[in-house]
């Protein structure tokens, strides 16, 4: 349940994900620095060492969403192998070749249906892996600027709903701008409500908004704890990572 954009520049590339997730489960923890077979990442942290965002310091950066429209009902009340741990297992990677095979000998058995978004400056390349829960497949997108939506409720209508929003914000003079992304996330558009960039429902909300900036020199991770409409008051975190030439 997430909103992830990304902005392709000309050299530096900026993630931004809205976190969606029950009020109780908690927003998690802030980002920090890990080692990950001796590659040095930076993720935030669902609680239970698992996260649906992270970078490292290969310029590589991985996203996750809940991929909703497969699962039954069924297996949305049912215990599932946590999809947290997905990211960790790959950040360890050097490149797209390296995480690619990572991620096709992972055991993915037990895990609800998700969407992984890897974003790879150097290749110039965007993959998307979809996992039903039986089988995976990838695709390889355009390297542009693009959005991703997810909603416990209905996918569909979180892209339909979100996705105008975000059409509607790409004509903004500033578009593609810091202000803008971080505006753009913070959104009630067609609210506030379940299906608005900033989810605001009786018992789901959008508990924290992370940013990534990937740049040849750095990779840097900002965090904001709690609903990205309150970014003015709300608790930032900055961590830093140097970038590996290769």
């Amino acid at each position: 349940m997430c909103t992830l954009t990304f902005i392709a520049g000309d050299t530096s590339h900026r993630i931004a994900m809205n976190r969606d997730e029950r009020i109780t489960r908690g927003a998690g923890r802030p980002p920090e620095i890990h080692q990950v077979g001796g590659t040095k990442v930076i993720y935030p942290s669902d609680g239970e060492g698992g996260t649906w965002i992270g970078a490292n310091e290969y310029g590589i950066a991985l996203a996750l969403l809940n991929w909703n429209a497969v699962i039954s009902p069924g297996e949305r009340n049912g215990k599932a192998r946590s999809r947290g741990q997905v990211i960790p297992a790959l950040m360890g990677s050097r490149s797209l070749a390296e995480l690619r095979t990572a991620f096709q000998a992972s055991n993915l058995e037990g895990m609800s249906p998700f969407r992984l978004v890897g974003i790879f400056p150097s290749e110039k390349q965007i993959w998307e892996w979809r996992w039903d829960s039986t089988q995976l497949e990838s695709h390889v997108l355009e390297w542009a600027s693009r959005h991703w939506f997810s909603s416990s409720l209905s996918d569909r209508e979180a892209e339909t709903l979100r996705g105008t929003a975000c059409r509607d914000a790409h004509s903004d003079p500033d578009a593609g701008s810091v202000a803008w992304l971080r505006r753009l996330h913070a959104s009630h558009s067609g609210g506030p409500g379940p299906f608005s960039v900033c989810v605001h429902r009786e018992d789901v909300r959008t508990l924290s908004y992370t940013e990534v900036v990937l740049t040849p020199a750095t990779i840097v991770v900002e965090h904001l704890l709690g609903s990205p409409c309150s970014m003015g008051s709300g608790h930032w975190t900055e961590n830093q990572l140097t970038a590996v030439r290769r």
